[in-house]
């Protein structure tokens, strides 16, 4: 089973180039603060905003991918650093390279994946045309084939908000994971970034998040996601699925085959051993060699010829 571990890093529409409907529409009854902390929140919508980097990491052997967006750029371009890709291209571009990466069991892991990432990811696919390949959201609760780790550290909303207020940030130092974070750098430096041109500083940014987001499944796999069930089932499908190594055999002969060379090789052993015993001196001594020898000769063809056994002995035999 295929586990990828994703992020996503997104920048809203610039308000000025929305529709004034629009405009009106989203700040209709607010106060001038709400309405502000509107304007500036694009990016976490999908119908005012848009994805620049994607983040996968592939559990079962480390590889990690970072696609992102470079504006202007009109082909997809790849380059490969070490055990990571970038692939680099438009947004359209970007999200199917990434549909490719997932096969129908994989398990979509993610921290907050299911309200924001995955609906997050099909909307700007279905908006570009872009099929998605599985829905990335489904069923809520289980942690498989999606996995959001919030959500099993708020057992699926039953805690109180207020009293379990945490992200990803949080979560991490608490369990002792290093942290994506660092003085000044967060989800908020992204949009900055984005209009300065530093897109691959966005996209090593968004790998971090993958890279912490990881290793705190890692820790939540033995203590809390195993109580799942849809997750514990999934996870013995993928040791039953497992190849397991078989020592190598000899090649043996079909036992038809096997039986007939064996029958030949002890009558050339039986012609052999009346040929040195027959007596030259016996008045009926030549005969007998003679016939020896040609039934030796006979036997001597089978031995060397390939055809099947149905082909050299004839019907009756």
């Amino acid at each position: 089973m295929k586990k990828l571990v994703i992020d996503i890093e997104t920048v809203g529409i610039p308000w000025e180039e929305l529709d004034p409907y629009v405009r009106e529409y989203l700040i209709k009854g607010l106060s001038e603060g709400d309405a502000e902390e509107t304007r500036r929140a694009g990016g976490l919508s999908p119908f005012r905003g848009k994805i620049v980097a994607i983040g996968v990491i592939r559990l079962d052997d480390g590889r990690s991918c970072a696609l992102y967006e470079s504006p202007g750029q009109k082909e997809l371009r790849t380059e490969k650093i070490g055990n990571r890709t970038y692939i680099s291209g438009n947004e359209k571009q970007i999200l199917e390279k990434f549909w490719q990466f997932f096969d129908d069991d994989s398990r979509f892991i993610s921290f907050n994946g299911r309200q924001f990432d995955g609906p997050f990811l099909m909307i700007r696919s279905a908006i570009h045309n872009v099929i998605p390949k599985r829905d990335l959201v489904g069923y809520r609760y289980g942690f498989h084939p999606n996995c959001d780790l919030r959500e099993a550290l708020n057992f699926f909303g039953t805690t109180n908000n207020r009293q379990f207020k945490f992200n990803l940030d949080l979560a991490c130092k608490t369990f002792g994971v290093e942290t994506s974070k660092s003085e000044g750098v967060d989800g908020r430096s992204v949009e900055t970034w984005y209009r300065a041109g530093r897109h691959r500083d966005i996209a090593d940014y968004c790998l971090e998040d993958v890279r912490a987001t990881a290793e705190l499944y890692e820790k939540l796999v033995p203590t809390l996601l195993m109580f799942n069930r849809e997750f514990r089932d999934a996870e013995e499908r993928g040791t039953r699925r497992a190849p397991i190594e078989q020592p190598e055999l000899p090649m043996i002969m079909p036992r038809s085959e096997q039986s007939f060379m064996d029958a030949v090789e002890q009558s050339s052993i039986e012609l052999t051993a009346s040929l040195e015993r027959v007596e030259i001196t016996d008045s009926k001594g030549p005969e007998k060699v003679v016939t020896a020898r040609h039934q030796a000769i006979v036997l001597d063809k089978l031995v060397q010829d390939d055809r099947p056994e149905e082909d050299i002995i004839p019907n009756g035999l």
